[in-house]
């Protein structure tokens, strides 16, 4: 063990305790888990450890494991088939919104920053995600419409596995505009998305066929199902990470597989989202207030990363899903709610890590608007999200519920 990893361990584990032991109170004080988790890492950088270098090989690969769980999960609990059939909202938002934030932010980041196209491109790629963690509030209020939170718990549960191919895609643009060629660069990405879907599939398949086999044999009770998903989605991220694809897109995809195909027997899983998968969320977010976020309140940024996350934030999330949702008759109420609930946490900083792994030639401006983006959610939309939900919610009072499309019937996802 390295020298100090004691007093890092300490720390986090003591961190976790204090946010679960006052959990009650923190939702109350309308302040959510990850900001009271990035300000004690800001806090404890100051008065204990030094700041954390989120890339280090011990940092990084606690959150690039943390992320693939939170793929994993995220797919595994989102029922497809019944977004087809039920859930129009989400499904625009995905589909429409989603891509339209893409190339919205490319070219914010582009007019102002001046730079490449498929540098440009990344960006928009990495501030576009959204955190469930950091809108959980919402998604557990209940005073707002089943169908209201349903529609942002399932876009916040797939948007950041949907955008991982146009994060390679923006990294082959980048690495041709470099000077590599045109075949080489299709060939990173052919390969690392083709073999992240192709694997993730085969092995989701498999896992789903063993679990199912073991549980009907009775092989298998809920606690050692758990155990047996957790290892899965691990072991397909390794095992594609080693074979050239991308660990993540295969998390992803065995996730989605697993949820479809054994989907009545994956309480356990949601159990295990709820449970282990938050303490590491947590964890994660105490990282990114002890280094990146830490670093720019030290060192400060320039005027541009600000003009760019104020703009990603305020603006190009709200547009791109205001457009997707033209033609619904909701509220301009909900429409702006749901444009401004799209908060950006760990899907977001692990991008702009995945493009550093396979990149060395990146702009330190991109880093900083990355994590000054990332700051802001935490903050805005932690301390938003109750008085946000209250607001929407006397809107739609206020009105003839029986006419209004947001109060139609909608099936309850597990959240996370």
């Amino acid at each position: 063990m390295e020298p100090g990893a004691e007093t890092i361990i300490l720390v986090l584990s003591a961190t976790v305790f204090a946010i679960v032991a006052v959990s009650g109170r923190l939702a109350r004080l309308s302040i959510t888990e990850p900001l009271m988790a990035v300000g004690i890492g800001i806090l404890i950088t100051f008065l204990v450890v030094d700041p954390i270098d989120i890339r280090s090989p011990a940092a990084l690969t606690f959150l690039e494991l943390t992320l693939a769980l939170v793929l994993f999960t995220d797919a595994a609990r989102i029922d497809v088939g019944r977004i087809r059939r039920q859930y129009r909202w989400p499904a625009r938002m995905l589909l429409i919104g989603l891509p339209l934030a893409m190339v919205l932010g490319a070219v914010v980041a582009g007019w102002i920053l001046a730079i490449p196209f498929g540098a440009a491109l990344l960006l928009g790629v990495i501030l576009a995600p959204t955190d469930a963690a950091l809108a959980e509030p919402v998604l557990e209020s209940e005073v707002l419409p089943v169908r209201v939170r349903q529609t942002l718990n399932i876009e916040s549960g797939l948007n950041d596995g949907l955008a991982l191919p146009v994060l390679f895609i923006a990294i082959g643009l980048i690495e041709s505009e470099a000077g590599r060629s045109v075949s080489s660069s299709v060939l990173l990405v052919v390969s690392l998305v083709g073999i992240g879907v192709a694997g993730g599939a085969l092995l989701g398949l498999a896992g789903a066929w063993v679990i199912s086999r073991a549980t009907e044999h009775g092989w298998m009770d809920e606690l050692h199902q758990k155990i047996a998903a957790v290892a899965l989605a691990l072991g397909t991220f390794a095992a594609v990470e080693v074979l050239g694809g991308s660990g993540f897109v295969a998390a992803f995809v065995a996730g989605a597989v697993l949820g479809a195909r054994v989907r009545p027997k994956c309480e356990y899983l949601y159990d295990f989202a709820d449970t282990e998968g938050r303490a590491l969320v947590l964890i994660a977010f105490v990282f990114l207030g002890a280094g990146p976020i830490y670093q720019l309140i030290r060192e400060g940024v320039p005027w541009q990363a600000w003009v760019v996350s104020l703009v990603a934030l305020f603006v190009v999330r709200p547009l791109a899903i205001a457009v997707s949702l033209i033609g619904e008759k909701l509220l301009l109420s909900t429409v702006l709610f749901f444009g401004w609930f799209g908060p950006r946490g760990l899907a977001t900083a692990v991008f702009l890590l995945v493009a550093f792994e396979e990149m060395t030639d990146i702009s330190p401006l991109v880093a900083d608007i990355t994590f000054l983006t990332v700051a802001l959610s935490v903050l805005l939309h932690g301390v938003s999200a109750m008085p946000a939900s209250q607001w929407l919610a006397g809107r739609l009072e206020m009105r003839d519920r029986r006419e209004m499309p947001e109060m139609g019937e909608a099936f309850n996802h597990p959240t996370r």
